[in-house]
């Protein structure tokens, strides 16, 4: 391997920088250490003269940053279990899985996450032992715990709160312990003790905690699987909308166009979670082939049939009104495992992007969306070198994305082991 202090010369058929335009036909990217010194064509670009410089080729594939993936719980196991029963596994456990799926996301070409709710301090403690170079995973933005009134969604993680005073207060406490950002479920969800078509805040207390979080310069997210949860944290100016589940107090499944044209007023970003529930309905359908389904099995696989093509339908809407929709797979929540964002990126140009739209939305947007397109998300000098080469041409089939042939990370390759070892963290679709 190179020393700190050398170049490398990286050239490929092609090179996506994310920034917007085409692809760059015989693409050259030049590193020093962990930065990007120069990006463009093939035979443009080069070391310094005199220079130790190592030349790494891959004909025919493709340059472009590394994938940034919005939503992980790297917590999770990805077998189906709720996080109820997830948080009685002791902390230890849970930074050891972390840890596993921290490796899984980056051998995946996945260089940068962002946390959306781990038990108490498992994510800073796999943090520290990331940059105490004793693990390895991807760069980490995190919320630490996720903030839930009692008894709310993920409450069990450790932040239940009442009221504005106890909502402000909370958010110090995290952005004490290192919290890069502050998420906050806003509605019910998966957990058996919430209401998933109630709001759970009120404005006042989350407006607290967006307030108390932009006072820091921290942004916000919150989860919202009904509509009145949407509309509340617009009202609280919160960055991003996690799920964006347009139901009614009732349960109907109603676009709300109003609330639709408010998130895109404000610039909020939206993720929508699109294979997390897919992955659910691919589970069943293995068992159904496998050994049958059980009556309220059936039923499921049939509910979650009609969710899936409500939530498709929806993020097309969203999608052609333009508004900023990312890349947040949501993985390793139910039976959605750490490695296979790209299912997630998949879904968002069935919903309607182009293949380039949804590189973006994996890339320059997701980092735009965390804070953190001044590091990574784009291929331009000055920047982090966290970049992916890609067998094929995802700008015109996204699937090309699955082929990551190597990653660097900070400028070095990272050591994937066997072709076969990288090649079983991908999760079988039910075809």
């Amino acid at each position: 391997m190179p020393t700190v202090g050398e170049f490398k010369l990286i050239t490929a058929g092609r090179l996506i920088d994310a920034k917007g335009g085409p692809p760059i036909d015989n693409g050259a990217i030049l590193i020093h250490g962990s930065s990007i010194v120069a990006v463009g064509r093939s035979g443009e670009i080069s070391a310094p003269e005199g220079a130790d410089v190592q030349i790494l080729d891959y004909p025919g594939k493709t340059i472009m940053p590394g994938m940034v993936d919005c939503h992980t719980h790297h917590n999770g196991f990805g077998d189906g279990r709720a996080g109820d029963e997830l948080t009685l596994l002791d902390d230890e456990i849970l930074t050891l899985q972390s840890a596993r799926n921290a490796r899984s996301s980056l051998y995946s070409g996945v260089t940068s996450i962002r946390e959306n709710g781990p038990k108490n301090y498992t994510m800073f403690r796999l943090r520290d032992a990331i940059n105490q170079g004793i693990t390895i995973g991807p760069r980490m933005v995190l919320c630490g715990r996720p903030v839930a009134i009692i008894g709310g969604h993920m409450g069990y993680f450790g932040s239940e709160v009442t009221g504005p005073n106890e909502s402000r207060a909370m958010t110090r406490q995290l952005i004490k312990e290192g919290a890069d950002y502050i998420k906050v479920t806003a509605t019910g969800g998966t957990t058996r003790t919430s209401f998933p078509l109630k709001p759970s805040f009120t404005v006042e207390e989350l407006v607290a905690v967006t307030d108390e979080a932009h006072k820091f310069g921290k942004l916000t997210a919150t989860h919202c699987v009904s509509s009145q949860g949407i509309a509340n944290s617009l009202d609280a100016d919160v960055d991003m909308i996690i799920h964006c589940v347009y139901k009614d107090g009732d349960g109907t499944d109603t676009f709300r166009q109003d609330i639709a044209d408010r998130i895109g007023e404000k610039g909020v970003y939206v993720n929508p979670t699109l294979h997390v529930g897919r992955s659910g309905r691919w589970k069943l359908e293995h068992k159904k082939a496998a050994q049958g389904l059980t009556s309220e099995e059936t039923a499921t696989l049939e509910a979650t049939y009609r969710n899936n093509e409500v939530r498709m339908e929806d993020s097309r809407k969203m999608i052609e009104m333009g508004l900023k929709v990312i890349t947040g797979s949501d993985s390793s929540w139910g039976d959605y495992q750490l490695g296979n964002t790209v299912y997630e990126t998949e879904l968002l140009v069935e919903a309607g992007y182009t293949p380039m739209q949804g590189v973006h939305s994996v890339t320059s947007d997701a980092a735009k969306a965390l804070g953190l397109d001044d590091l990574v998300g784009t291929l331009e000098a000055g920047k982090e070198a966290d970049i992916i080469i890609v067998d094929g041409d995802p700008s015109q089939d996204i699937n090309a994305l699955w082929n990551v042939d190597e990653v660097f990370f900070a400028g070095e390759v990272v050591d994937r082991g066997s072709f076969d070892s990288k090649t079983t963290v991908r999760q079988p679709p039910a075809f």
